[in-house]
């Protein structure tokens, strides 16, 4: 019996100096596992540092610039007299999607408030003279919708004017989605809110002339078409500008008798292309051949490229085929991507000629911040907010929304610059 007892104490004795030495060396690997985690994690963090520095580097040489004439800055300087510079920033097509609706709408006071969509931009168009968009929705007493016939609250139009659009076509494939009357009706409005409004054939004169800084300056508006075209009388397609080389060609002609310098405002395309099509190029041919200095479109609800072009005369002509959308629901990362276009004018003290002196422009972005957010829908200075995440400040955005905004400037590079 004194034996056996012995032999269960140790045995006793061995199990507890084997779970001593198991319990060892779970806490090592426990330790090890641990201290590899933390290493890992330190070198991911050190790899995501030295990543954001790169792309912090990359964002601060990137440069927005498309043409600038050196030629006409050379010579200003050397003149006694400085020349006259005119400021023009274009944004895309304006639209009140149906979840803008919804995050617009107040359930407690049955008001509609738009302008948090807009906050973080106004600062970008403040120095121009004149800013302009293609509004492609109504303003009627119907029914609002985002799709379809399209009509909104009156707030928005407020909205987009507290902006600092100052200046909008109606021209548009919605222009007709109430008829005569709704075009007249949103033309009212706008018109009583403070917009200039281009692209309707209502009143006798058609082509909108502004006078900036003693600088006469032509704005003129068509669209290819309009939804349900067949079905609409000839009073209601006679009171819309609907491109045709004829007409172009009258206004333009009038355009040049009567004003320094010409834009025209195209609504065409293949939608959410990023390229042109046949029918763009010809059209923008023959606009510029006929007069026209500048030409900005819109509706395929994407960037498309720009480019200088030359005139008969051998004068610098520009396109931008689209300028995608100014604000939209769009659930699609192109239509997100979008941008202020900034046109700069010179006119010359010697000879009063207007001639097209720079063209840049300034990245911006349709976020959405998911439908139980406060403010869904939000327009955000692109590249601003990127550099300031790649500078540390990692709570203005999350890193999913960063790395959609480093795609989206790949996508202005590559369609606006040809890069």
């Amino acid at each position: 019996m004194a034996r056996n007892r012995r032999n269960k104490r140790t045995f006793k004795k061995l199990t507890e100096l084997i779970n001593f030495k198991t319990f060892m060396i779970i806490i090592t690997i426990l330790g090890l596992i641990i201290l590899a985690c933390l290493g890992t994690i330190y070198y991911r963090n050190e790899q995501d540092k030295t990543l954001l520095a790169k792309q912090r580097r990359e964002l601060d040489e990137k440069i927005e610039s498309i043409f600038e004439d050196t030629v006409q800055t050379i010579a200003n300087s050397n003149s006694s007299k400085p020349d006259t510079i005119i400021r023009i920033s274009a944004v895309g097509d304006i639209l009140c999607g149906e979840e803008m609706l919804q995050d617009a709408y107040n359930k407690e006071t049955k008001t509609y408030s738009f302008d948090h969509m807009f906050q973080n931009i106004t600062s970008l168009v403040k120095r121009s003279d004149v800013v302009l968009g293609t509004m492609e929705t109504n303003f009627v007493e119907k029914a609002y919708s985002g799709y379809g016939n399209r009509n909104s609250p009156k707030q928005f139009g407020e909205a987009v004017k507290n902006s600092g659009i100052n200046l909008v076509s109606i021209s548009t494939n919605h222009s007709l989605d109430y008829g005569i009357a709704g075009l007249q009706e949103t033309k009212d409005y706008l018109e009583q809110i403070g917009f200039g409004v281009v692209g309707d054939r209502l009143a006798e004169q058609t082509v909108t002339i502004k006078t900036i800084k003693n600088t006469k300056i032509a704005f003129l508006s068509y669209t290819y078409g309009v939804e349900e075209q067949a079905s609409k009388t000839k009073e209601e397609l006679e009171g819309l500008n609907i491109y045709s080389e004829e007409i172009a060609k009258q206004e333009l002609e009038y355009a040049k008798e009567n004003a320094d310098y010409i834009f025209v405002i195209m609504h065409w395309g293949d939608p959410y292309a990023t390229n042109p099509n046949e029918e763009q190029k010809q059209i923008a041919d023959f606009l510029i051949q006929n007069g026209a200095n500048v030409i900005l479109g819109n509706h395929p609800a994407a960037i498309q490229p720009m480019e200088v072009k030359q005139n008969e005369q051998g004068e610098n002509a520009f396109v931008a085929y689209s300028l995608g959308n100014y604000i939209s629901s769009i659930n699609n990362d192109t239509s997100k991507v979008e941008l202020v276009l900034n046109i700069e004018l010179r006119k010359s003290s010697e000879d009063e000629k207007v001639t097209l002196s720079k063209v840049d422009y300034t990245p911006i972005y349709a976020l959405d911040n998911g439908q139980k957010a406060q403010n869904r829908y939000e327009l955000i200075d692109m590249k601003g907010i990127a550099k300031e995440y790649a500078s540390g400040n990692t709570q203005i955005i999350d890193k999913k929304t960063y790395n959609k905004l480093l795609e989206g400037l790949k996508l202005l590079e590559k369609v606006v610059e040809k890069r």
